[in-house]
């Protein structure tokens, strides 16, 4: 997952944000520690307790990245962006060390992969509490090595996620190898979008994810653009409505 597809996926975004403000950071609760670095935009209209969207970046990027389309999502929402756990160098990060390998499988490192999953499960936790949030109602989603970290989440803790959605990205073989009961799964919603012309994550692996999750009796909403390893406007305004038809 090359630096050029970052930059891809930061240009994207300062596309979509050109007719929207930037999302102003909340300040964090003074009375609880944090597992893991954050942004925040609380719920602009509620009653109640408000739904939440986790979204997590990708492969040596930060919290900033996936924050930057807070503006365009429903105001019902209560939106966190994550910091991934291992340092990448530079102000970036990673969920998981990975080395492509032409011709085999990904080589990644598993353990990493689950302490990200884990810590994700419990910071959970800490959000719904800290920032007053429906525990019934959290969605977790991200872009590419971010989208198989909600893969993992939803898949594998169905009891805390709602909805996933996957930016770019594809369901290992070390979370379908976790994937709770078919049964427990069958309440989440999944949005998928992929660019047909990408070259790090193969558009056909999105529609084989597309095809296992609905044998699992998952329902998804498909996307599919001309794009590479990135995010256009039109991915964003997808998102947008399918997120807030999860909210009626």
């Amino acid at each position: 997952m090359k630096k050029i597809f970052h930059l891809a996926l930061i240009s994207g975004l300062i596309l979509a944000q050109s007719c929207v403000q930037t999302p102003q950071t909340k300040t964090k609760s003074p009375d609880i520690r944090f597992l893991m670095e954050h942004k925040v935009r609380q719920a602009q209209i509620f009653d109640g307790k408000a739904p939440m969207l986790v979204l997590l970046h990708g492969l040596r990027s930060n919290e900033d990245d996936l924050f930057a389309i807070a503006p365009m999502l429903d105001q019902r929402l209560t939106i966190v962006s994550v910091r991934a756990p291992f340092d990448a160098g530079g102000g970036r990060y990673k969920w998981y060390d990975y080395q492509s390998n032409p011709g085999g499988t990904p080589i990644i490192n598993t353990e990493q992969a689950e302490h990200s999953r884990t810590i994700l499960i419990d910071f959970i936790d800490q959000l719904v509490d800290a920032y007053n949030v429906d525990e019934k109602r959290v969605y977790v989603g991200g872009f590419s090595q971010g989208a198989m970290m909600s893969y993992s989440v939803g898949l594998t803790q169905p009891d805390k996620v709602k909805g996933i959605a996957s930016f770019s990205g594809n369901i290992p073989d070390w979370v379908k190898a976790k994937l709770a009961r078919k049964n427990e799964l069958s309440h989440l919603s999944v949005f998928i979008s992929h660019g047909k012309k990408d070259p790090v994550l193969p558009f056909p692996d999105a529609l084989a994810d597309k095809d296992f999750l609905e044998k699992m009796g998952i329902p998804c909403n498909f996307n599919s653009y001309e794009t590479a390893h990135t995010m256009s406007r039109q991915n964003i305004v997808d998102f947008q409505q399918w997120i807030s038809e999860q909210l009626k």
